[in-house]
């Protein structure tokens, strides 16, 4: 079974701030919903009890299909990125991504490969780690960066999100977002002032503004969106932070060189008009002190 399978609503009253507690309320009644990477097929029996709705689902992971298998209306046991899709239905209303596009080898290419399984005004649901969440800032500016089984660092996920980058990929696939909400997981304060303690960091109350915004405190986005023809794919940008580093550098390098060369031309210039006011003065002086004894000699 994957890490995934015993996944619940656990006690809704508790945990409204749960990514599935807000994707399961932006499903309608009687909805035809694919549900893909279903584990075990947990989150579509509630689909299926309380909405009503007739729910299959995609999923890789051999145990944990054949556990679904017994609770949805179908089971594909296929890969996604790999697999024909020729099998599955064409109409449905919702397709859910939750927790599935930061597995993804090319996220971009499956999410418009799928728009063939929407209906008409078929929508994609989805959840999604937030990568600039307080937590992982922290860790970086520590230098760390460490990997575990399940969470924002999941050792499974291939890409890695910010506000953004969300947008920029469902963008690129030809989606607009209608929707985006968030669910948060708080840094308590004194947390971040003993982190930031330790690199030898004293945050100012800009700092703390900063982090108290939802691209800072957002632990997961959760969203929906709907292929859009007035969407133009966004290009990825041609520099990397590394290049733009590397870039910066080099003009660095290249302005200091030049403040060298300004500042050896500046020297040159002024040894010559010292040397030439020197000489000068010499010859003035030696005009006097000829002028002088001459006078003398003639008296």
């Amino acid at each position: 079974m994957s890490n995934y399978s015993d996944s619940s609503f656990g006690d809704e009253s508790a945990y409204t701030n749960t990514s599935w507690y807000k994707i399961f309320h932006l499903v309608p009644d009687k909805a035809k919903v694919l549900d893909v990477g279903c584990s075990s097929g947990n989150f579509g029996v509630e689909l299926i009890k309380r909405k009503n709705c007739a729910v299959d689902g995609i999923e890789l992971d051999d145990d944990d299909y054949k556990a679904a298998k017994k609770k949805l209306r179908k089971v594909y046991n296929l890969n996604i990125e790999t697999n024909n899709l020729n099998d599955i239905d064409k109409d449905y209303d919702i397709i859910n991504f939750g927790d599935v596009i930061e597995h993804l080898v090319d996220p971009a290419k499956v999410l418009k490969n799928i728009k063939n399984h929407l209906a008409k005004n078929g929508s994609v649901l989805f959840s999604v780690p937030n990568m600039a969440h307080i937590a992982i800032r922290l860790e970086l500016l520590g230098g760390k960066f460490e990997y575990a089984e399940t969470g924002l660092l999941d050792k499974t996920h291939l890409h890695f999100y910010t506000q953004d980058e969300v947008f920029n990929i469902f963008s690129a696939a030809g989606y607009e977002i209608e929707a985006l909400d968030f669910v948060t997981k708080d840094y308590p304060k004194k947390l971040v002032e003993r982190e930031l303690d330790k690199i030898g960091i004293k945050a100012t109350d800009k700092f703390y503004r900063m982090i108290a915004k939802p691209d800072a405190s957002a632990f997961q986005f959760v969203g929906i969106a709907k292929p859009s023809t007035r969407v133009k794919p966004m290009k990825i940008a041609n520099f990397s932070p590394i290049d733009h580093f590397e870039a910066f550098y080099e003009g660095t390098l290249t302005n200091h060189k030049l403040a060298l060369e300004n500042r050896d031309k500046e020297i040159n210039k002024l040894k010559k008009e010292l040397k030439h006011s020197i000489v000068y003065r010499f010859k003035e002086l030696s005009k006097k002190s000829a002028r002088h004894i001459k006078s003398k000699l003639k008296s």
